[in-house]
């Protein structure tokens, strides 16, 4: 696929490691973040031997890509996409969060809703995706667990800007699995949670993510 800029809005661990996955596959990143130092730290980091790759930009700069994802907890998400509601029009807005309680084994939405979904009530004019949420952030920066590539679901109502979103993860070393319809980003949060319940469970931390092995090929049209 060809190159794209892609803005990432959010330089903690997840935002590292969406940097580092997505300059992997040859795109140009534009990132901000409340603390600038961060950003450009992110930036460098992807950028070694590839000048330029990663840039820590102004917001506006960021929001200017085709592709903006949102690296934000919820619901920083909601407050960010109606503070910006007119920059994101017509943009495709990436939603990767995952409306964790304290516990982080339960989500503060009920199973009606998602976050992906309230964003996309606050953005009426964007194309929102939910992708990357069920991978957590040590292993979207090392992009496989003992070897093995992880997937990535992505999920929208715009078809379209779903498969704008599946052509950026070549490159990544992620596998992206087309999920469907935005409806079923409640069913990838709740994945997220539970894998975090897991991992406590047996003691395994947040080094986990999660791989579809049907017996079959994946193979939309068969």
């Amino acid at each position: 696929m060809n190159a794209k800029t892609v803005g990432v809005v959010g330089a903690g661990n997840l935002g590292r490691g969406l940097v580092r996955r997505l300059t992997q596959a040859g795109h140009r990143v534009a990132i901000c973040d409340h603390n600038p130092d961060q950003a450009a730290d992110v930036a460098a980091s992807a950028s070694q031997g590839q000048p330029g790759r990663a840039v820590s930009v102004p917001v506006a700069e960021v929001l200017a890509a085709e592709v903006v994802v949102l690296a934000v907890w919820y619901p920083g998400t909601i407050d960010f996409a109606k503070a910006q509601q007119h920059r994101l029009e017509g943009k495709i807005v990436v939603d990767v969060a995952n409306p964790l309680d304290d516990s982080y084994t339960g989500l503060t939405l009920p199973p009606t809703t998602s976050a992906a979904e309230e964003l996309a009530a606050a953005l009426p004019a964007s194309s929102v995706v939910k992708a990357f949420n069920t991978i957590l952030a040590p292993t979207l920066y090392a992009g496989e667990v003992g070897g093995t590539a992880l997937d990535a679901f992505v999920a929208s109502d715009d078809e379209d800007a779903r498969a704008v979103v599946l052509a950026l993860l070549d490159g990544t070393g992620l596998r992206g699995l087309d999920a469907g319809a935005l409806v079923n980003a409640r069913l990838l949060e709740r994945l997220t949670a539970f894998g975090i319940e897991l991992g406590q469970r047996y003691g395994l931390g947040f080094d986990f993510g999660f791989k579809y092995l049907p017996e079959g090929p994946l193979d939309p049209g068969s």
